[in-house]
């Protein structure tokens, strides 16, 4: 896979000419300066896009650096940078040209996927772990705001993002969440699918969904409850807050997975390595403490909008 860390290797082997490039976050790049002392060396500041960098170089290749900074700075706009703002411009609501979307990001003319990533950690060793995955012709990774975004067109859309949230948490020991959207064709719905991706991880986090991935698609109830009015998520929390608030740790466990498993015993019990008379047990504890039997459907409904708000609020 062609990237921009394999341009600095082969830049440098080509030319001949050692050099470091750090991160203004500090984190190293590209290094291939390994055992030359820091007082043979100078630092020059390069732009990568909108961030800088230092490239570090040996004294004796003063005369190179110009050209050298010139090299780094062409090359990572080629790869990265006109495509970032590309997509920044269509997410901000400047105007862009159809024909230059088309050529530039030519997945968008089919339908595509967007991908917002909440990491734990630098977002910038995050970046740089998913260009290792992703090369720029089949998806575009930039940092928007305070979070990663990466758009284009997938099959296996679950497992993709299964992929990178354990890539992220492997190799950067860092936790992250994910949301994705889909994006229809055309530019005009890039906007509303990164809404509606940043929506669900707000949402996601707040109602600490299991596994950390969120689809669009599949959290349409989370959303409706999130949205319900105050005044009568209020009235809601008056009633169930010190009722869960009393519940242990299995039993909220217990209430999760049940719900997790559409209200399944056998499955739910599975899942929760217990006997299904443990779970039969604890299903009627939490009906005798709040009044609700969750096995019931209509009760249920009432219940886990109940317990969504409770989460939402601790």
């Amino acid at each position: 896979m062609y990237n921009f860390n394999g341009f600095l290797q082969e830049l440098s082997s080509e030319t001949g000419i050692k050099f470091n490039l750090i991160s203004q976050e500090g984190m190293e790049m590209f290094n291939s300066l390994e055992g030359i002392k820091a007082s043979q060396c100078i630092t020059t500041q390069i732009s990568l896009g909108k961030q800088s960098a230092r490239l570090i170089t040996e004294i004796e290749n003063e005369k190179c650096t110009s050209l050298l900074k010139y090299t780094i700075e062409r090359k990572y706009n080629e790869l990265y940078y006109l495509k970032e703002q590309l997509i920044i411009d269509i997410l901000e609501g400047t105007g862009v040209a159809t024909e230059v979307v088309d050529n530039t990001l030519p997945f968008l003319l089919k339908e595509a996927t967007l991908f917002l990533i909440s990491v734990e950690g630098s977002l910038y060793e995050a970046l740089n772990a998913l260009k290792q995955l992703y090369d720029e012709e089949s998806a575009v990774t930039i940092i928007y705001r305070d979070s990663l975004l990466m758009i284009g067109s997938f099959e296996e859309v679950d497992e993709h993002a299964k992929s990178i949230k354990e890539s992220i948490t492997s190799d950067l020991f860092s936790k992250c969440y994910i949301s994705y959207a889909n994006v229809p064709k055309g530019t005009c719905n890039l906007k509303s699918a990164y809404e509606d991706a940043k929506e669900c991880l707000v949402i996601g986090k707040k109602y600490d969904i299991k596994d950390q991935i969120f689809d669009s698609e599949s959290m349409i109830f989370e959303k409706a409850v999130y949205n319900i009015s105050p005044k009568a998520k209020k009235e809601l929390l008056d009633r169930f807050q010190s009722k869960f608030s009393s519940f242990d740790q299995d039993i909220i466990n217990t209430i999760e997975e049940f719900v997790r498993c559409g209200l399944n015993i056998s499955e739910a019990a599975k899942k929760l390595y217990i006997h299904r008379n443990t779970l039969i047990y604890r299903l009627d504890k939490i009906s005798k403490d709040t009044g609700y039997d969750i096995r019931d459907f209509k009760q249920a409904a009432i219940f886990i909008i109940a317990f969504l708000i409770w989460k939402e609020s601790r």
